[in-house]
């Protein structure tokens, strides 16, 4: 399917056509992209700007939304022409909190190839400053020669801008990382939605995609290419939506995100996005000759299902782990291990570890929650098994010596505060360029190692020096559920 996607893909043309005020101190040595469409698209002055967005926002329905919200699609025209759709949207954030939003639009001024992010300073809004996650966008930036900064792709680019006021009115304080995509070609919606993944994968972290769709037909026209690209948008459908798009069935201005968009949320785990809102210009202007098409959408994916482990989960899952390792360590046919506890269908993180003797035998497992939890444990209770390059296979006079844990992981966060680590509770990642390493809770507390020994012990096992915590290197911290067989 993936093939068929790509295919489809290469034939797409990408057109590149807070309550109160930001309490961010300005920096001399950061730079500061300004708003260059308040005044016009939206209101310069603060105070008529909030009451605009409070405005929207007071009329907006908040949905019942299961799970966490990791993404949401609004539009970008001018805020008497699509505001009210696009705060149907924000107002699902009301009472959640996200230490950074990526916020992805189309370039429509400045052609270029390939996508470029924000990685510097500020951007303001008549309502403050917001602080470039500046960590991420280097992440991002390393893992595709095509993802880069153009400083002029943001200049004088509205389809970032113009989401921020709702987003500091609705969540106060965040981190930003924006990105505007250029001409991309398949391989870059392909590196960006992996990128994306890893992204939105960690916790605390939304996409809001900024897309508007089609452009300038008749109302009834519009209508019909709009409510059926949204079809398939709904469906997180990416193959549907790239033929629609390829036959001209439907249009919008922002098809390589919007693929990327897709195949991140699907791959952590989303069914479905839910259409909050749908209207063209003609409903808010009454000039029905020549519309745009405004959606709101939002993507949410089953919280973390470790807090619903229970005790005959726990058992199914190490039965599941058994089974793998035993069908093929013996070589027999992988059984059918589908369970009926609805919370081991959920997506999650796991890691298996396989002891002897009091001893480690393997160890391997997935950080993010990128396949259904029943399916990490046997993966990777396999891989521990077989692939763990420490040690060499078990062999099948070691079956009935083996004891099996497992760690249910909780999605990753990001440690900006050195302090915030809890030795007991806490294990790590650390990650620098294309290296990385991983301990798990139980290591640190299994050998008493204070804070920052376990750092250390952690960049060691990246293959990274003792000190790259403090020389640039990411930490991540997550916790986890631990049990074992007895």
């Amino acid at each position: 399917m993936r093939e068929t996607l790509f295919t489809l893909l290469a034939f797409l043309l990408v057109l590149a056509s807070c309550r109160s005020d930001s309490t961010y101190e300005e920096r001399k040595d950061r730079p500061v992209r300004e708003p260059a469409f308040a005044g016009s698209w939206y209101p310069s002055d603060s105070s008529a700007l909030r009451a605009m967005v409070t405005d929207f926002l007071g009329g907006a329905e908040k949905r019942g939304l299961e799970g966490d919200i990791v993404a949401l699609w609004v539009p970008h025209a001018g805020y008497p022409f699509s505001g009210r759709v696009a705060a149907q949207a924000f107002k699902q954030l009301e009472g959640r909190t996200y230490e950074t939003v990526i916020v992805v639009g189309p370039s429509h001024r400045y052609y270029f190839q390939g996508i470029s992010v924000y990685d510097r300073g500020y951007y303001r809004t008549p309502l403050g400053l917001i602080p470039i996650d500046t960590l991420l966008a280097d992440q991002l930036k390393s893992t595709s020669d095509n993802i880069h900064y153009r400083p002029e792709a943001h200049v004088n680019e509205h389809s970032i801008e113009v989401e921020l006021p709702f987003l500091q009115e609705v969540l106060g304080e965040f981190r930003l990382l924006p990105v505007v995509f250029g001409n991309a070609s398949v391989q870059d919606i392909k590196d960006f939605a992996e990128a994306l993944t890893d992204i939105l994968g960690a916790q605390n972290r939304l996409l809001v995609l900024s897309a508007d769709l089609s452009h300038y037909h008749t109302y009834d026209r519009a209508r019909e290419l709009d409510l059926t690209g949204l079809v398939a948008i709904e469906n997180l459908d990416a193959e549907e939506l790239a033929e629609k798009l390829n036959s001209g069935k439907t249009e919008l201005d922002a098809p390589g995100a919007a693929m990327s968009m897709i195949m991140a949320v699907r791959s952590l785990g989303a069914k479905k996005a839910v259409l909050l809102e749908y209207s063209n210009s003609g409903d808010v202007m009454g000039d029905k000759a020549r519309v745009v098409g405004y959606g709101a959408l939002a993507v949410a994916v089953p919280s973390w299902p470790g807090t619903e482990l229970s005790r005959g989960g726990k058992r199914e899952l190490l039965e599941v782990a058994r089974k793998s390792i035993e069908a093929v360590v013996l070589g027999r046919t992988p059984p059918d291990l589908r369970p009926e506890d609805p919370v081991l269908k959920m997506n999650c993180g796991a890691f298996v570890t396989i002891n002897k003797r009091g001893q480690l035998r393997g160890c391997i497992g997935y950080v993010l929650p990128t396949m259904p939890l029943y399916q990490a444990v046997s993966q990777a209770a396999v891989s521990a098994a077989t692939k763990d390059n420490r040690f060499p296979p078990v062999s099948p006079a070691e079956l009935e010596e083996v004891e099996l844990e497992i760690s249910v992981l909780t999605p990753p966060r990001l440690v900006r505060e050195i302090d915030d680590i809890q030795v007991g509770r806490d294990g790590l990642i650390v990650r620098k360029g294309n290296r990385s390493g991983l301990l798990l809770p139980q290591v640190a507390s299994s050998r008493n190692w204070d804070r920052e020994t376990f750092l250390e012990e952690t960049c060691r096992k990246a293959g990274l020096p003792r000190d790259a915590w403090k020389t640039g290197a990411q930490v991540y911290a997550f916790s986890a559920v631990v049990f074992a067989e007895h």
